[in-house]
């Protein structure tokens, strides 16, 4: 089992804090409520902390390892969608356990399939979907978007100046795992990404580790490759 990793050329060695330690830090907020149970509390803490540790270890493959531009942008970009989907689910708890996430009374209930008709030299179809009302709310999804748009209208992480601004500049970062939605001829990794939101991602993280949602906890020096 791998518990030490040596930088090459260096007898040095490095090992992110330990996932306990992370799921101690992230307890200060993450805590078992009306809307989310013990276990999965337990369940959400280990995979941030899982990715916690991942994205400080892809910052230090930019800093002891020599790459090549190729590798610096990829390496770059899933410390970005990593990053994000981190931010993702702090968001997603603070917004639940606010009472703010977004609800429906109607659930569908039966598609009535299509039907295909002609208008001149036009092609039509409809598509038919009954929904039913439920007496009671149901959860519904919400998209990072939204998610991030609540969170900064009701200011859920304090004063913390421009960073909802920032939030939102790394909103449609996160999408780029989706490699084939290709738009345009420059529209590739290479072109979207490099030190530039590599610099706005710490930014932005290590604002939402440190911000007053962990005020309670002293360890924010967990965080300080971020800075």
């Amino acid at each position: 089992m791998v518990n030490r990793l040596t930088p090459k050329g260096s007898k040095n060695v490095w090992y992110p804090p330990r996932i306990k330690a992370l799921e101690n830090y992230l307890s200060v907020l993450l805590q078992e409520n009306t809307y989310f149970t013990k276990s999965q509390i337990s369940s959400l803490k280990k995979n941030i902390a899982y990715n916690l540790q991942y994205v400080e270890f892809l910052t230090r493959i930019m800093k002891d390892i020599q790459l090549s531009d190729v590798l610096i942008t990829q390496n770059i970009k899933f410390f970005v969608i990593c990053s994000a989907s981190i931010i993702e689910a702090l968001f997603y708890y603070i917004v639940i356990s606010n009472g703010k996430g977004s609800t429906t009374n109607w659930v569908s209930y039966k598609n009535l399939g299509s039907h295909e008709f002609s208008v001149k030299e036009d092609k039509f179809k409809t598509e038919t979907e009954l929904f039913i009302k439920v007496p009671h709310p149901i959860d519904k999804d919400m998209t990072f978007d939204q998610m991030c748009k609540k969170i900064e209208d009701r200011k859920m992480l304090g004063d913390v100046k421009d960073l909802y601004k920032q939030i939102s500049n790394i909103r449609k970062l996160r999408n780029r795992i989706h490699i084939q939605e290709i738009k345009h001829s420059t529209d590739t990794d290479w072109w979207i990404f490099n030190q530039d939101q590599f610099k706005l991602m710490k930014k932005v993280l290590y604002g939402v580790l440190t911000s007053s949602l962990f005020s309670n906890s002293s360890q924010h020096s967990f965080f300080d490759y971020l800075k």
